[in-house]
C-alpha cells in the first residue's frame, strides 16, 4: 500500500524518514512480533525540490507490503502524531498502488537498516570524482626500484580515465582494471608528470569491447555492450605480458590541481626508465631448451614467475651448465627448485647471484621414490610454472612407467577467454624444448579446470606415443563418437586417481541385468535401483584388502575391512558390494558388474581391479549451509541448529584439557593424518603421559603443540563458521549399495528377504566397537548438496535383518542399502543420486528430522549433446573450453541459496525451485555436454536486494558492513555465534641440551634395551643432520608452494602442514579444498621419504635391520629436541618418533 508523505522538513534525506518511522513500524506497541518473525519492510521515497539539489519538495511516499499494515499506521499516527525536526508529518492514501511485483518484493524481504545504506551512498560520493590518463604502461621493478617500461599505450590524444567502481571493488585504468583486494600499495610521484604505481598480488584485468561481431537477431542480446577478458592490449603488448606484469599510469597535469595529492603518504615514489629486459626472448628460449628437461623447466619458471628477469637468469646460467657436468637432472632440477623458492623471500640488498651460491652451499639433495608432476597454471595474462610435487596416480601413468616425465598438469585459472585457452587446447604449447598437447583430464580434474597434457616420446616397445595413441589405447569409443562429452567422460575414467589391486582373468567375472522400477511397455524406465554397482566374492573382496594394506602404515589393523569398493575396471566404473553367495558358485565367477557400469568397451583377457575408494569407515555425518536452509524451511527448530553448534564449538575448544581429547579431535576432523599424529598421540599416552602434567604423570606438552591444537582448533571453528559443518550426532556418511534380494528371486530362489520401499538398512561397526551396531527407527537420508525441497527424504531402516531367510546384505558394514523393489529408486529421489559412488548422509538425530514430507524432485532430461560427424580431439577441446565458461554450478547454488535467505518461502520459493533445476542440468553438464542458458528464456532469477545476508559476508579482513544485512534465518544466528581468533605466530621449542624431555625418559628403557650406550648420542651425527635438512627444504618448498596467494613471502605455518589445514583467508572454498588436499598429498609424500631413509622396508627388515633403523630414528628424535628452534625440527621429530614406536612394535 502507498501512502502520500505531506509536510516534510525540506532537508531531511530518506534515510531520516526510514529510521522515523522504523521507531515506530518496528515497536512492540505498534506490532508486537511473534518468535523469528521478521520486522515489517517498508520504502520511503522523497520528492526533489525544484530549486534543485540534495533538498525534498516538502513530500514523498512511504510504501508498505501490505494494506493491512497501511491501515494500522494510519490509525496509529491518528493517536500518536509523528514529529521531524519539531514539523507534524501529515499521511494519507494514495490515489495509486505500488506495482505489485515491488510490493511483492517488500513482503518476501527482510527490513535492511538505512545506515547501510546511506554509508555506502556516501562512499560513492566520495569515490566519483575521475582522473584524466595519459599513459598506461607494463613493465617491472627493479631491486633499486626502479621501474622498467617493457610496454606503454598513450592517450594524449585521446580520453582515457581513472575511476573508482566502489560496488565491483575495482580501480577502472582505461581498458584496464584492479581489484581493490589485489592492490599491495600504491607509489605515487612525479618524474615531469604525476604517475601512480600499483603493486598487485595478481595482474590487472584487461578488457576490450566487440564493436564488429556477428548479431543474433534478439535485440535484448544484440544491444548490449560486450566486453571481454583479454590477455594483452595490442600484439606488441603480447611478447611481454607474461613476464611484465607489474603497471604504471601516468596522470594528466592539471595545473589548477594536485592530482595525486590523495595518494602521496601511501607509499615512497618509484622512477621509470626503460630498460627492456624482455625484448629477444626467442634466442633465450632455444638456449634453455638445451638443458635436460627437469633443469630447463626450473629455468622457465624463473621468467615466468617473474623472479628473474633476462640479465639476471644469463648470468647464471654458465654455472647451471657446470652443475649439470657433475651432477645428475633430478639433482640440478631440485637445486634450482630450491632457488626458486629462496628468491621469493630472498633479502632486499641480495642479489640474485648471491642467494644462488648462497643456496648452493647448504643444498643437500632428497631422492623421491613416488610419482611427481610438473603443473603449468594458464592465467589471462601469464603461464605459472609449479613443482615438481607429489600427486595422485593413475592407470595411465603406471602403464608408462620410466615416462612419467613426459605427463604434466595444466589450469587454467580465472580463464573466461575461448580463444586462449581454445588455442592451448587445440594447438598445445612448448616449455622447456619441448611440444605438449593435450591428452585428456579427469572427471574431477575438470571441475578444477584441470587437464592432462603430454610430449610425445618413444618408448622402447611400443614405439612412438603421442596423445592420440594414448586415447585410442584406452578403449573403443566407437558408439559415442558422436557425443563428445560423453565420449571425453569415458575417457576421463582412466585418468581417475586410483590404487592397483589384484589381476582377475576373463572367466572370473560376468555382467548381470540391472534392476528397474516396473514401466509400461515400450516405455524406457527413467531410474534404475542399481545404477552403477555390482558384487564381489568375499574371497576376492579379501584378496583387494590385502594387496591395499601393503600400503598403509598400520597394515590396516586399525580399519574394518570394506564391504565395498569404488573401481575402475576396463571400461567399467561404478561401486561394487560384497556377494557372500558368489563365493559357493562352482564356476569360478568372482565379480559381477551390469551394463549401467559399462561406459565403454574394452577386450581384455585380464586386467587390474583399480580401487579409487574403499569404504572402510563410517563417515562422520556434517551440516552445511543448504542442509541447515532446507530443514528449517520443512520446520526444524532454529534451536536445534544453534545447539548442536554450541555443542561442535565447546568440543573443538576441549582440545586443551587431555590427550584422549587432542587425539580425538583429530580423528573426527580428519586432521594430522600426513604425519599419522592420532597415532602418535595414542602411543605416547600409552607410555603414561599426559598433555599438561601432574605429580603422578609428567606432561609432554610444548609451544609446538599448543599451536598444533589451536591451527586445528581455528580450521574447525572457521568451517563451522563460514560453512556450517556441524556434527550431527546419531547420523553417519555412508556409500550408497543396492539390495542384490530381488537378483537372486529373478534368477529363481526362494525365501529372499528383500527390502521394502522406503526401507534402509545400516550396520555400523569401527575399530573400536566390540559389536556391529544395527540402525532401527525413522531416520532421514540426503545426499549433498541439497537443492530442492524432495531432496531429504523420511526413511525407517529396519535393524538387524531377519535370519530365517536369505539376506543378500546382512554381512554388509559401512554401507547404507538402498530397496531394489518399489515406484522409484531412492537414491534418484536424493538429489539425483546414483549408486556408482555417491555417499548419502542418514540422520538419526531427531530434533533434526524434517516435519513436512515434499515430493522429490523430477526433471526432465535435457539429452545429450550430438554432433553429425565424428567427435575428433578438437571438439573434446571445444567442450572443454565452452564448460570453463560455461561453469556457473557455483554460482547458481550460491544465487539458489541467497535468495532462500531472504525470502519467507525459502528454498520453496518458485525462483529457488528453477534454481534447483539449473543445479541440476549444471551437475550432469560434463557428461551430458548441455550448458545452463542463463540468457534466454527465464534466464537467471535475480536477488530482490542490492545487500547480502551477513553469513555471505566474505572470508576476509573486515567485510564491508554496507554491503550485507543481518539474517534473522538460523544461518544468521550460527555464523554470528562465532568469532575466530588468529593462531598466533609460529611457536618454538626451547632447546633442551639433551634428550629430557618426558617422552624421551619414558621411551629411554625400552629402546636402551636395544640401543645400549646408543641411546645417548652425545650430539648430531652428520647423517642426521643432512637428513634433517633434506627434510626441512622440502618443507619449507611445501610451505611456499600451497598457499592460498602468490604474494611474495606468503608461507604456511609448520604446523598448518602437520595439521594439514590451511588458515589463510579465502573466499573461494573449492580452491582452498583443492590447495589443501594437495598440500597433505606432499606432506605425505614426505613423510614417507624420511621413513624410507630411517628404515627402507619395515616388514621385509631383519631385526638388526630395524635396530639399526631404530637408531636412526633414535638419532633424529634426539636432535629435534636439542634443535627446537630450527624450522621444521618439530615435526621432523614428529617423523622420527613414528618410525620408533613402529621399530618397537616390529622388534616386540
Amino acid at each position: 500500500m502507498d501512502l502520500r508523505i505531506q509536510n516534510l522538513p525540506d532537508d531531511v534525506n530518506n534515510w531520516d524518514v526510514t529510521r522515523e518511522f522504523a521507531n515506530i513500524l518496528h515497536s512492540d506497541e505498534f506490532y508486537p512480533r511473534r518468535p523469528g518473525e521478521r520486522a515489517i519492510n517498508f520504502d520511503v521515497k522523497l520528492n526533489a525540490s525544484s530549486l534543485g539539489g540534495v533538498r525534498n519538495n516538502g513530500s514523498g511516499t512511504l510504501t508498505l507490503p501490505t494494506v493491512k499494515f497501511g491501515k494500522m499506521l494510519l490509525d496509529y499516527l491518528g493517536n500518536n502524531p509523528l514529529r521531524i525536526k519539531k514539523k507534524k508529518i501529515k499521511l494519507y492514501p494514495a490515489h495509486s498502488h505500488p506495482k505489485e511485483s515491488f510490493a511483492e518484493q517488500l513482503a518476501k524481504t527482510p527490513y535492511v537498516s538505512p545506515d547501510i545504506e546511506e554509508e555506502r551512498q556516501e562512499k560513492i560520493f566520495q569515490l566519483d570524482d575521475k582522473l584524466r590518463i595519459d599513459a598506461v604502461q607494463f613493465g617491472v621493478t627493479l631491486e633499486s626500484r626502479a621501474f622498467s617500461i617493457e610496454w606503454s599505450q598513450n592517450y594524449t590524444n585521446s580520453a582515457a580515465w581513472l575511476s573508482f567502481e566502489y560496488d565491483h571493488k575495482l580501480i577502472k585504468l582505461a581498458t584496464v582494471s584492479i581489484q581493490f583486494s589485489n592492490i599491495r600499495k600504491i607509489g605515487v610521484g612525479y618524474d615531469g608528470m604525476p604517475y601512480l604505481c600499483f603493486d598487485t598480488s595478481t595482474p590487472p584485468i584487461m578488457e576490450e569491447r566487440e564493436f564488429h561481431r556477428m548479431l543474433t537477431g534478439d535485440n535484448s542480446i544484440d544491444n548490449e555492450k560486450y566486453i571481454g577478458r583479454v590477455g594483452s592490449l595490442d600484439s606488441s603488448h603480447a611478447e611481454v605480458a607474461p613476464y611484465a606484469p607489474h603497471l604504471r599510469v601516468v596522470l594528466y597535469h592539471d595545473p589548477n590541481q594536485d592530482v595525486i595529492k590523495k595518494f602521496t603518504d601511501m607509499c615512497e615514489p618509484i622512477a621509470a626508465s626503460r630498460q627492456c629486459f624482455f625484448k629477444n626472448l626467442h634466442p633465450l628460449h632455444k638456449q634453455l631448451a638445451t638443458f635436460p628437461w627437469a633443469v630447463a623447466f626450473q629455468m622457465e619458471s624463473f621468467l615466468h614467475n617473474g623472479l628473474l628477469n633476462t640479465k639476471d637468469l644469463r648470468d647464471i646460467m654458465p654455472t647451471v651448465q657446470d652443475i649439470c657436468k657433475e651432477k645428475s637432472e633430478d639433482y640440478v632440477g631440485a637445486f634450482l627448485r630450491s632457488y626458486h623458492e629462496a628468491l621469493d623471500v630472498r633479502p632486499v640488498r641480495e642479489s640474485p647471484k648471491d642467494c644462488f651460491t648462497r643456496i648452493r652451499k647448504k643444498f643437500v639433495y632428497l631422492r623421491f621414490h613416488d610419482f611427481r608432476c610438473c603443473h603449468v597454471t594458464f592465467t589471462p595474462t601469464r603461464m605459472l610454472l609449479e613443482g615438481p610435487y607429489a600427486t595422485d596416480s593413475n592407470r595411465i601413468i603406471r602403464d608408462y612407467k620410466g615416462y612419467e616425465n613426459h605427463f604434466i598438469r595444466v589450469e587454467f585459472r580465472d580463464e573466461d577467454r575461448i580463444q586462449e585457452s581454445g588455442s592451448i587446447l587445440k594447438n598445445g604449447f612448448e616449455l622447456a624444448g619441448r611440444r605438449f598437447e593435450f591428452l585428456a583430464y579427469s572427471n574431477s580434474a575438470l571441475r578444477e579446470h584441470s587437464v592432462w597434457f603430454v610430449n610425445p616420446f618413444v618408448h622402447p616397445t611400443r614405439g612412438e606415443v603421442t596423445s592420440e595413441i594414448i586415447r585410442n589405447s584406452i578403449g573403443n569409443f566407437q558408439d559415442l563418437l558422436r557425443l563428445p562429452s560423453k565420449y571425453a567422460a569415458r575417457i576421463a575414467q582412466a585418468f581417475t586417481a586410483t590404487k592397483p589391486s589384484v589381476l582377475i582373468r576373463k572367466n572370473e567375472w560376468e555382467e548381470m541385468p540391472d534392476l528397474y522400477p516396473p514401466v509400461p511397455e515400450g516405455k524406457k524406465p527413467e531410474h534404475m535401483f542399481t545404477d552403477g554397482v555390482g558384487t564381489i566374492a568375499k574371497s576376492l573382496s579379501n584378496r583387494i584388502w590385502e594387496k591395499l594394506c601393503e600400503n598403509l602404515y598400520d597394515k590396516g589393523e586399525r580399519s574394518i575391512q570394506p564391504s565395498a569398493y569404488q573401481i575402475r575396471f576396463l571400461g567399467y566404473k561404478g561401486v561394487v558390494s560384497v556377494d557372500e553367495e558368489l563365493d559357493k558358485r562352482v564356476d569360478g565367477i568372482l565379480m559381477r558388474l551390469r551394463p549401467s557400469m559399462r561406459k565403454f568397451e574394452s577386450h581384455a583377457d585380464e586386467a587390474d581391479i583399480e580401487i579409487a575408494m574403499s569404504f572402510t569407515n563410517p563417515g562422520t555425518c556434517y551440516l552445511n549451509r543448504p542442509l541447515v536452509m532446507l530443514l528449517e524451511d520443512l520446520g526444524v527448530r532454529r534451536e536445534a541448529f544453534e545447539e548442536l553448534q554450541e555443542i561442535a564449538v565447546a568440543d573443538a575448544r576441549t582440545i586443551d584439557e587431555s590427550v584422549t581429547r587432542f587425539r580425538s579431535i583429530l580423528e573426527t576432523q580428519g586432521l594430522g593424518g600426513s604425519f599419522r599424529l592420532s597415532h602418535l598421540l595414542r602411543k605416547v599416552e600409552a607410555l603414561g603421559l599426559t598433555l599438561e602434567g601432574n605429580p603422578a604423570k609428567p606432561g609432554f606438552d610444548n609451544p609446538f603443540f599448543k599451536q598444533i591444537r589451536q591451527v586445528a582448533m581455528t580450521s574447525i571453528l572457521r568451517e563451522i563458521k563460514h560453512r556450517a559443518r556441524i556434527p550431527i550426532p546419531e547420523s553417519y556418511l555412508l556409500v550408497g549399495v543396492a539390495d542384490e534380494g530381488p537378483s537372486y528371486v529373478r534368477e529363481g530362489r526362494e525365501d529372499v528377504y528383500t527390502l521394502p520401499e522406503g526401507h534402509i538398512y545400516v550396520c555400523i561397526q569401527r575399530p573400536s566397537d566390540p559389536e556391529p551396531i544395527y540402525i532401527e527407527g525413522s531416520c532421514s537420508i540426503s545426499r549433498s548438496p541439497v537443492c530442492h525441497p524432495g531432496d531429504v527424504q523420511r526413511v525407517r531402516a529396519i535393524g538387524k535383518p531377519p535370519a530365517d531367510k536369505l539376506c543378500l546384505f546382512a554381512h554388509l558394514k559401512n554401507v547404507v542399502v538402498l530397496p531394489s523393489i518399489g515406484s522409484r529408486s531412492l537414491a534418484s529421489c536424493l538429489s539425483g543420486g546414483d549408486l556408482d559412488g555417491d555417499q548419502y548422509s542418514v540422520i538419526r538425530y531427531g530434533p533434526l528430522l524434517q516435519k513436512e514430507a515434499v515430493d522429490p524432485a523430477s526433471y526432465e532430461s535435457k539429452g545429450t549433446l550430438k554432433i553429425e560427424t565424428d567427435s575428433t580431439v578438437n571438439d573434446i577441446c571445444d567442450f572443454i573450453v565452452e564448460y570453463i565458461n560455461s561453469d556457473v554450478l557455483g554460482l547458481l547454488s550460491n544465487r539458489l541459496i541467497t535468495i532462500a535467505g531472504m525470502l519467507l518461502d525459502g528454498m520453496r520459493d518458485k525462483d529457488c525451485v528453477y534454481l534447483a533445476e539449473l543445479c541440476s542440468q549444471a551437475v550432469d553438464y560434463p557428461k551430458q555436454g548441455i550448458a545452463v542458458d542463463l540468457y534466454t528464456g527465464r534466464g537467471l532469477p535475480r536477488t530482490l536486494m542490492r545487500c547480502k545476508p551477513d553469513w555471505q559476508a566474505a572470508e576476509v579482513v573486515s567485510p564491508r558492513r554496507t554491503d550485507y544485512y543481518e539474517s534473522t534465518r538460523a544461518l544468521g544466528y550460527l555464523y554470528r555465534a562465532i568469532a575466530l581468533e588468529d593462531p598466533g605466530s609460529p611457536a618454538t621449542t626451547a632447546t633442551a641440551g639433551d634428550s629430557s624431555d618426558p617422552i624421551s625418559l619414558a621411551l629411554l628403557d625400552q629402546v636402551s634395551f636395544y640401543l645400549g650406550d646408543g641411546v645417548y648420542p652425545g650430539g648430531a651425527l652428520a647423517e642426521t643432520t643432512e637428513l634433517f635438512q633434506k627434510y626441512s627444504d622440502e618443507l619449507s618448498y611445501i610451505c611456499a608452494t600451497h598457499t592460498l596467494a602468490d604474494t611474495p613471502g606468503a608461507r604456511l605455518l609448520e604446523a598448518e602442514v602437520v595439521v594439514g589445514t590451511i588458515l589463510a583467508k579465502c573466499t573461494n572454498h573449492r580452491w582452498r579444498s583443492n590447495r589443501m588436499y594437495r598440500m597433505r598429498l606432499h606432506g605425505s609424500s614426505l613423510v614417507r621419504e624420511i621413513q624410507r631413509e630411517l628404515l627402507a622396508d619395515l616388514d621385509e627388515a631383519t631385526p638388526q635391520e630395524v635396530i639399526a633403523g631404530l637408531q636412526r630414528a633414535w638419532m633424529g628424535w634426539d636432535f629435534s629436541q636439542r634443535n627446537g628452534n630450527r624450522f621444521g625440527a618439530n615435526s621432523f621429530g614428529l617423523v622420527a618418533l613414528g618410525v620408533i614406536f613402529d621399530c618397537l612394535d616390529r622388534l616386540k
